[in-house]
């Protein structure tokens, strides 16, 4: 029944929308209030809803009616809305991970589209203190939800900026080629290679069922480009909220923290300021035209730095300055003239961002000259990740013994013992205290900072 309705209020605004608006005819008999419940029911109800599209669809309807209709968006803030809004959004922004529009939608993610709405009702809601309370206390009584929203945060923002930037890369390889009168080998085949200027079709509107989207939109480099630049351009904007509301959440949980610093700011800024970004070989009046925006994104990845620092300093640095990969002095350092060069910070926020760096640069250098005089035994080395732990446990089936953060965050991804494939909870795991307290006592002797600090210290 519930799908049907929303199938039925769906259909009729496909139907009977004009360009930017929404029909006001049958939506202007429909009482507000109960429909809002009726919606947030279906966005919330994981156990009973377990269509992840229909979940999706009933929050992009809440979407297009409360931004239609001015009465219907004041009942965000008032009971029960209130209280629930923001449960409902984070929740049904995880649900449609699973959402897929065909066999062929592998790569123009259906769910990219289902969680705009989401974003665009999160950046309007959370300029309410009432509702950054709600998700506030959300986050510390739900720590799970807020990491698992944050590791899709992640790997959406990460997927959309590669491929827009790898659009752009084969634009211009192509253009270069096809002025010299060359053919390109990374040329899309068939009839995306025909016209490169192919209108691309709205995402409202997706043709059959089985179409391959994604092969329809590369029809046109520029217009894929701008298409995931803007979707991580929102991406963005989401997680820049989450960290500065609930920055606190997020590093008190450790297990989401290595993860956002390493795969995420510390990759993109490394991009960013570094020598990678010669190659992609754009004007900025073709930035311009993309949507890309290098230095807003450098001004929101600092900020982010920032809002984390707050609220754990030491953690922060420790964590950075364990990213082999990505972190690079040099980097950073350049990441603060740039910030000061182009005037991106105010005068404070600069100075705490260099005086960060700075105190990142010589708490690394001394951290990686104790890792190198230390002979740590094996079997403190996490079997994953094959570094020191702070809180060893041991998978119930396979025995093996990683960081309880290694193991949590496997869990919160799979469910599963990585090493048997069976299936785990995180109660199941096994502590090694006494390995635990002789680690942290070998830690504090060698001057090493573990996650957490010392137990010993």
């Amino acid at each position: 029944m519930l799908e049907n309705i929303i199938d039925l209020c769906d259909l009729y605004r496909a139907g009977q929308r004009t360009k930017g608006s929404i029909p006001t005819g049958l939506f202007a008999l429909v009482e507000p209030e109960p429909m809002l419940t009726l919606l947030c029911l279906v966005m919330a109800s994981d156990s009973h809803v377990k269509d992840p599209s229909l979940r999706g669809k009933a929050v992009k309807l809440m979407n297009k009616l409360c931004f239609a209709f001015p009465t219907w968006q004041q009942l965000w803030y008032r009971p029960p809305f209130s209280k629930q809004l923001v449960p409902c959004l984070l929740n049904v922004f995880i649900g449609v991970e699973k959402a897929i529009m065909s066999y062929y939608d592998l790569s123009d993610r259906y769910k990219y589209h289902l969680r705009l709405p989401v974003i665009e009702i999160f950046e309007t809601v959370l300029q309410d203190e009432g509702h950054r309370q709600i998700l506030d206390e959300f986050c510390k009584t739900n720590p799970d939800t807020l990491a698992k929203m944050l590791t899709q945060l992640i790997n959406d923002l990460n997927s959309q900026t590669e491929e827009g930037i790898r659009t752009v890369k084969e634009y211009q390889e192509n253009k270069h080629k096809d002025s010299s009168g060359g053919a390109s080998s990374s040329a899309p085949s068939g009839p995306a290679a025909v016209n490169h200027d192919e209108e691309v079709v709205a995402d409202d509107t997706t043709g059959e069922a089985n179409e391959d989207i994604y092969r329809r939109s590369r029809m046109n480099y520029k217009e894929h480009a701008k298409k995931y630049f803007g979707l991580a351009s929102r991406t963005w904007k989401m997680l820049w909220l989450l960290c500065k509301h609930v920055g606190h959440r997020i590093v008190e949980g450790h297990t989401i923290l290595e993860q956002l610093l390493h795969t995420s700011l510390d990759a993109q800024l490394h991009f960013l300021v570094g020598p990678e970004m010669k190659n992609i070989k754009s004007s900025p009046q073709e930035y311009d035209e993309l949507g890309f925006n290098p230095k807003e994104l450098i001004k929101q990845i600092v900020e982010i730095y920032l809002f984390l620092v707050r609220a754990n300093k030491v953690e922060v640095t420790r964590v950075v300055g364990k990213d082999e990969r990505y972190y690079k002095p040099e980097t950073f350092s350049k990441a603060v003239r740039f910030v000061k060069k182009h005037g991106l910070l105010n005068v404070k926020e600069g100075e705490d961002f260099d005086v960060f760096v700075k105190g990142l640069a010589e708490h690394t250098a001394q951290q990686r000259s104790a890792f190198d005089q230390a002979d740590i035994p094996e079997e403190f080395l996490c079997e994953m990740m094959a570094d020191i732990m702070s809180d060893p446990v041991q998978f119930p089936q396979s025995k093996k013994v990683v960081d309880r953060w290694v193991a949590e965050r496997q869990i919160m991804s799979t469910d599963l013992d990585p090493y048997a494939n069976t299936p785990v909870k995180k109660e199941d795991l096994i502590p090694m205290t006494e390995l635990r307290e002789r680690i942290h006592r070998f830690a504090q002797e060698k001057g090493i900072e573990l996650e957490g600090g010392n137990m010993f210290g």
